[in-house]
């Protein structure tokens, strides 16, 4: 049996330590050798990832933030290995949705001696054949505009650096779109953002969908249409609160398996806070139980 480790070298800030804490734990448990992979700019993670599968890994660990995380997710797609994740980014969306330790020393004591949890996936069409996978939210308009947030800021702000961010955007223009879930009719909407969900929590616990759950088959559809300073106060404070959107008219809440968003012109998109390329939309479906996740017992 062997631990695959794929690693971020930009996050690890003694990669010595760690790639010794990891070899000593996958001998703890007797899971054979550890195999260390760094990541590079040619391959962020995803054919290492797929390689070790093909090798016959027993565990993936990946070590970086949401985006590297991701990156492994995809070579890792509707397979039995489990994932171990150590989150070492700014946001750390998935860990903290699935209640995976922050701490190294925790997440690795998780990721050897934790329990498989089945969860889904959202693979995203971007258009031109291109797809990319979403363990998080994926979305377009404020949010993504938000994570617009160069390195050397998140590493002196952290998560705080975001938060600048929206209210530097707070004041861009509404975007005209248009949804449809599944079948249904579509809706148009002169909004904010809108943002499609896997999980519905964000950076510092805040419960922005508390109607979804990573593991029950559906993606979520928010859109965010304030028209008055009201709006922002009501709708602000019931994401403090952890409320549901229901009875929220500034917010518009869709639930099904697959969602198609357009819009008129370009506009900044990301993908579990990651910033890509502008474009006209995207179409989003859900891949049910497509990873399998290490978790700690309940």
């Amino acid at each position: 049996m062997t631990v695959v480790a794929i690693v971020n070298p930009t996050k690890v800030d003694d990669p010595d330590a760690l790639r010794s804490l990891l070899t000593v734990a996958a001998d703890q448990y007797e899971l054979g050798s550890l195999r260390w992979v760094e990541t590079t700019p040619d391959d962020m993670g995803t054919n290492a990832a797929a390689q070790a599968v093909e090798d016959g890994a027993f565990l993936v660990v990946a070590c970086g933030g949401d985006g590297t995380i991701r990156a492994v997710i995809a070579g890792m797609l509707h397979t039995d290995v489990p994932l171990g994740i150590l989150a070492l980014g700014t946001g750390n969306l998935l860990a903290r949705n699935l209640d995976i330790p922050l701490d190294t020393t925790e997440a690795i004591g998780t990721i050897f001696g934790g329990v498989d949890r089945r969860v889904d996936i959202l693979d995203v069409s971007l258009g031109k054949g291109r797809h990319e996978v979403s363990a998080v939210m994926c979305g377009m308009g404020w949010d993504a505009s938000m994570m617009d947030v160069s390195e050397s800021v998140k590493a002196r702000l952290g998560w705080g650096a975001y938060a600048v961010q929206a209210a530097r955007t707070v004041r861009d223009h509404p975007i005209r779109l248009r949804v449809q879930v599944d079948d249904g009719p579509e809706h148009t909407f002169y909004a904010r953002t809108c943002l499609i969900a896997n999980v519905g929590t964000l950076i510092g616990g805040l419960e922005l969908l508390p109607e979804s759950a990573p593991d029950d088959g559906t993606l979520e559809v928010l859109v965010f249409e304030p028209t008055t300073s009201r709006d922002y106060v009501r709708s602000s404070w019931g994401v403090l609160r952890g409320h549901s959107n229901d009875g929220d008219p500034a917010r518009t809440l869709l639930r099904g398996r697959r969602v198609v968003v357009t819009t008129h012109r370009a506009r900044p998109r990301q993908i579990d806070g990651d910033l890509i390329d502008d474009g006209h939309g995207f179409i989003a479906r859900v891949l049910p139980g497509a990873l399998t996740v290490r978790v700690a017992p309940h």
